[in-house]
C-alpha cells in the first residue's frame, strides 16, 4: 500500500514539474543552431589569430563608461512611447500573428539585429550599447522575427533586459542570436546568429562580424552561456563569462611582416 501511495505521489509530482517546465520554456523560444547537420559533425574554424588584426590593442583604447541605455530605466515604457520613438526610423505593420510590429528603414539586405553597436560590461552582464537612435528600444525590449517578404520585424515587449538574445561561446569566438516572439516558428535556416572573434567582442560589431560560411560551424559546436529567459536579475552575469572575455581581449595581436604576412613570435 505504501509503495502504491509513493508511486502515485511521484507521478503527480512529475506531472506538476512537467507543466512548470513547459510554462518556463514558453518564456522565450530558443533559436535553432543553423538548420544544418547536428553539433559536432563539423569542426569550427580555428580562432583568427594568424593574419588577423582587430585594430588598436586594448591598452590603446579609451573605453567610455556604459551608456544610459545599458541600464534599466526608472519607468517602464508603453506602446505609445514605443511608437513615438520608433516611427521616425521605420514603419509599423499590422500582422495576424503578432499584432503591430515595427520594421527599420534603410538597413542593408544582410542586416541582423544586435549588430549596430557594441557590448559593454555592466552589473547585468553584457549589455548592448547601440550606435543607432532606435536601438535603445528594440535591443532592450521585445523580440525579433524574420519572414520572407517582410524581413526582420520587431515585436514590442515591456520588460527591459541587457539584451534579449541567446548566448554561446567557443574558444576564439562569441555568438548570439535574438529571441523570436512567443509562438514564433523558426525557419530551417535561421539568419539570426551573429559571430565575432572573441578578441574583438567589445569592439564595434559590424567591422568584426564573421561571414556566415565560417560562422555556421562555430555556432553548431559553441557552448551555451547564461541568457535572459523571462526576466533579468540584477547581479546575475548574462553572456560569456567576463573572465573568458577579459582573457581573450587581452591576447596580443600577431606580429606582422613587412609584406603583410604573419610572423610568429
Amino acid at each position: 500500500m505504501g509503495g502504491t501511495r509513493r508511486s502515485l505521489l511521484a507521478g503527480a509530482l512529475a506531472v506538476v514539474f512537467a507543466a512548470y517546465g513547459a510554462r518556463q520554456a514558453k518564456a522565450q523560444p530558443i533559436p535553432p543552431d543553423t538548420g544544418q547537420p547536428p553539433a559536432g559533425t563539423t569542426e569550427p574554424p580555428p580562432p583568427p589569430d594568424d593574419g588577423w588584426d582587430p585594430g588598436e590593442p586594448p591598452e590603446a583604447q579609451n573605453v567610455p563608461p556604459p551608456p544610459p541605455d545599458a541600464e534599466p530605466p526608472t519607468r517602464p515604457p508603453n506602446q505609445s512611447a514605443f511608437q513615438n520613438q520608433l516611427s521616425p526610423y521605420g514603419r509599423w505593420v499590422q500582422t495576424p500573428d503578432y499584432g503591430l510590429v515595427w520594421i527599420p528603414n534603410g538597413v542593408p539586405p544582410d542586416w541582423q539585429p544586435y549588430t549596430d553597436g557594441r557590448w559593454v560590461e555592466t552589473q547585468w552582464g553584457w549589455s548592448f550599447a547601440s550606435a543607432v537612435p532606435w536601438g535603445t528600444v528594440v535591443f532592450h525590449y521585445g523580440t525579433w522575427g524574420f519572414r520572407g517578404g517582410l524581413g526582420w520585424f520587431w515585436v514590442p515587449g515591456y520588460v527591459w533586459a541587457p539584451a534579449w538574445v541567446a548566448w554561446r561561446y567557443q574558444a576564439g569566438y562569441v555568438c548570439w542570436s535574438p529571441y523570436g516572439p512567443r509562438g514564433f516558428a523558426y525557419p530551417r535556416t535561421w539568419p539570426g546568429w551573429v559571430v565575432v572573434p572573441s578578441r574583438a567582442f567589445t569592439r564595434p560589431i559590424r567591422t568584426h562580424r564573421v561571414p556566415w560560411p565560417h560562422a555556421a560551424p562555430v555556432v553548431r559546436v559553441a557552448r551555451p552561456a547564461p541568457s535572459v529567459v523571462a526576466q533579468p536579475r540584477r547581479g546575475f552575469f548574462y553572456g560569456p563569462p567576463r573572465e573568458f572575455v577579459h582573457r581573450e581581449v587581452a591576447r596580443p595581436a600577431p606580429a606582422r611582416t613587412a609584406r603583410g604576412g604573419t610572423r610568429r613570435r
